[in-house]
């Protein structure tokens, strides 16, 4: 059963990492996506929405990412205990 265990550890550790670099790029996108859309920058007709909803797409996609990794990483910590 330690081996398991062991095993669910690095594999808890790996998640962990993930979930960091996922808030990392998730918060960079969510200030591009700020900074994109501020109108005190560039008037509202010049604004690149197009960049902007991929940038969206991309946020999006990032946290769908995280909520699994989380989901994950709960899973692990609770057959850990």
């Amino acid at each position: 059963m330690s081996l398991q265990n062991e095993m669910r550890r690095v594999r808890l550790t790996n998640l962990e990492y993930t979930a960091k670099r996922l808030r990392g790029e998730i918060e960079a996108l969510s200030r591009l996506i700020c900074i994109n859309l501020d109108c005190s920058l560039k008037r509202p007709e010049d604004l690149p929405i197009g960049d902007v909803d991929t940038q969206f797409d991309e946020l999006k996609a990032k946290w769908g990412e995280l909520a699994v990794a989380m989901s994950e990483i709960s899973r692990l910590e609770e057959e850990l205990k």
